[in-house]
């Protein structure tokens, strides 16, 4: 049975605690199948568990100064000397490795965005320009199949640029968010607990 839970400090307002109930320590990083028709079915292992904890870290973190610990809940039998420095090794190890990971995917993101920029921009140009023409050239004649064929080229040249400006904007600001957040998550401690059952 594996489940997880979240929780807060009460005491400690600038830590916050995230509370994780696994059967095994290799269920932070290695996802079990487990079947949705079983209790044992959580946010927690339905992926490895360190992917719902960085996500709930990325949207909750209050500040980059808050300190994180990961209290790890597990049967006694998987409880030993010298595991909580082990795992909190492990757990830094795969969020940097996660972290550059993120970089480079950002990296590889930014560089299609900026040629996709520039072939967006002279495709906006070209169908505009179009566009303006054959509306111009629909109201002499007064053609509304035209008017319809420039009002689409004109719709189109804007729907070129979408991507590449989503790129340069959400993108780019969720990715700073994301790097801000990292420098918090990299801190991360994790605490071991036997559990009573």
């Amino acid at each position: 049975m594996c489940s997880g839970s979240l929780g807060r400090t009460a005491d400690m307002p600038t830590t916050r605690q995230i509370v994780v109930r696994l059967e095994r320590p290799e269920q932070l990083f290695a996802a079990d199948q487990v079947s949705p028709m079983t209790s044992a079915y959580t946010e927690f292992t339905a992926q490895p568990a360190m992917d719902t904890v960085r996500d709930l870290l990325l949207m909750r973190t209050p500040d980059r100064h808050a300190e994180i610990e990961l209290l790890l809940i597990l049967p006694q039998s998987q409880v030993h000397r010298g595991l909580d420095a082990e795992l909190t090794e492990a757990v830094r190890r795969w969020v940097r490795v996660q972290n550059l990971i993120d970089v480079e995917q950002t990296g590889a993101g930014g560089a299609i965005g900026r040629r996709l920029f520039l072939l967006g921009v002279s495709a906006f140009l070209v169908l505009q320009t179009t566009a303006i023409f054959v509306k111009k050239l629909g109201d002499g004649w007064e053609n509304d199949l035209a008017s319809a064929i420039g009002e689409g080229l004109s719709v189109t040249s804007w729907v070129m640029l979408w991507f590449p400006v989503q790129i340069f904007t959400m993108e780019a600001w969720r990715n700073s968010i994301r790097r801000r957040r990292a420098e918090v998550i990299e801190r991360m401690t994790v605490r071991v607990q036997a559990s009573n059952a």
